[in-house]
């Protein structure tokens, strides 16, 4: 990775850290807001196994997904540089994002 890509998400590790130095301090807004998350995922998700990829995979999901809605036509060039990636690498993302987005939305035919 490219220190560009390392500065994307540089600071998740300081923040879990802090995260868990502070877990007695949490302001109690912040908490109920916490707890209803985690009722609404037991709600819809609870005595299921699912899958939660890692960090950096779930990271670099998200990152492809902002590149294509930040896709115009013509800035393939400024998603490059903004993201540490070379002009091929972003143009098959945005192959590979239009491809799911189209399976979601348009089921296979048979044949």
């Amino acid at each position: 990775m490219t220190d560009n890509q390392h500065d994307l998400f540089a600071d998740d590790h300081a923040a879990i850290g802090e995260l868990f130095d502070n877990l007695d301090n949490i302001p109690d807004g912040e908490l109920a807001e916490a707890w209803s998350s985690v009722l609404t995922i037991s709600h819809y998700l609870g005595g299921r196994a699912i899958y939660l990829p890692r960090g950096d995979r779930l990271k670099e999901a998200l990152r492809d997904y902002a590149i294509y809605d930040e896709f115009d036509g013509k800035n393939v060039q400024q998603l490059s540089e903004r993201y540490g990636l070379c002009v091929p690498q972003i143009y098959a993302i945005i192959r590979k994002q239009r491809k799911l987005i189209r399976s979601r939305h348009q089921p296979e035919l048979p044949y």
